[in-house]
């Protein structure tokens, strides 16, 4: 049985015709890299749908075709990469993420395509993307192709990839406050430079946040569970935070702030002390829905109500947020 191929006489069959002299290099390319034919063929027909999304009420042409031309490139390239598979998060950039943005597509073209499908690939990893492609279709298009990244860079920390928090808050500078409202869920009657204000000087406030003790965020986790662990962690002081952890004879730090929590192993020449003071004694009775040996305890450097916790049975560091003293506000 023959591999499924695009309509020849649909808008794709089309427009592979009206541009033999852009398609043709990349199909080669892709042959080059050890493409199949059938699996080109097949990625082909796969893109009907989009195409549809892309082109549909163009008043030219143009945008739609840039865009449509754009995703053939991208998509032959991910053929011959092998990452033209079901469940590969940049195949799903290509077939769910741009037609969820065809608007975007319209205004500014092949622009979108690369950097959706590039960032989808770090997206797709922490299992956020439909959440990450709800936040960019709901925002408007960016007024610029060189805004595209950004957007893409905040609606993916607000996703909970905390590592690029200090890059989209910079990103925030050049947004219109109605993509920056929309891509990060904030009310319509949210002032956007006083939530982002506020938040700068409390990572851990947001609107409609919860604000009592408890366990507020969990970070690491089992290898086997997508978490980077083969043995439990132990909690210290240390590193950039001010938060870092010992585990699998490495050193890690830890980054977390309302959206989300990250480790990151830090490189072993580094000269700081890691865990060599003992850790403080954990507070006598932790807001926390288990019961176990704690084996280690940080406190945030900028808000002594926040600790990092590490268990005896848990492959998880818990943030926690103590409960108020007595008589405090």
């Amino acid at each position: 049985m023959s591999a499924a191929r695009p309509r020849p006489d649909g808008p794709l069959g089309r427009t592979l015709r009206a541009h033999t002299v852009s398609v043709d290099p990349w199909l080669r390319a892709a042959a080059a890299a050890g493409a199949r034919a059938d699996d080109v063929r097949g990625a082909l027909a796969d893109l009907e749908p989009v195409t549809a999304a892309l082109v549909e009420a163009d008043d030219d042409g143009q945008p739609g075709t840039s865009a449509l031309l754009e995703v053939v490139r991208v998509t032959l390239d991910l053929v011959a990469r092998g990452r033209w598979r079901a469940g590969h998060p940049q195949r799903a950039a290509v077939l769910e993420v741009l037609p969820a943005l065809a608007p975007w597509c319209r205004a500014l073209g092949g622009a979108v395509v690369a950097p959706v499908v590039a960032a989808a690939a770090v997206v797709g990893r922490r299992g956020v993307l439909d959440r990450w492609t709800a936040l960019l279709a709901a925002a408007p298009p960016p007024s610029s192709a060189g805004l595209v990244r950004p957007a893409l860079l905040l609606a993916a920390w607000r996703c909970g990839l905390v590592r690029y928090r200090d890059a989209a808050l910079d990103a925030v500078a050049g947004l219109p406050a109605e993509v920056v409202r929309a891509l990060l869920a904030l009310p319509e009657d949210a002032d956007v430079a006083a939530v982002l204000d506020r938040h700068r000087a409390d990572r851990w406030w947001w609107p409609g946040a919860p604000t009592g003790a408890g366990v507020v965020s969990r970070a690491g986790g089992f290898t086997a569970w997508g978490g980077p662990w083969l043995t439990p962690p132990r909690a210290v002081a240390a590193g950039p935070t001010g938060w870092g952890a010992v585990a699998d004879g490495y050193r890690w730090s830890v980054l977390a702030d309302v959206h989300g929590a990250a480790v990151v192993r830090v490189a072993p020449d580094t000269d700081e002390p890691w865990g060599a003071v003992p850790p403080p004694a954990a507070p006598a009775a932790l807001p926390v829905p288990w019961t176990d040996e704690v084996t280690g305890t940080a406190p945030d450097p900028d808000d002594p109500a926040l600790v990092l916790v590490s268990r005896a049975h848990s492959y998880a560091l818990d943030v926690v947020r103590l409960p108020a003293a007595d008589g405090a506000a």
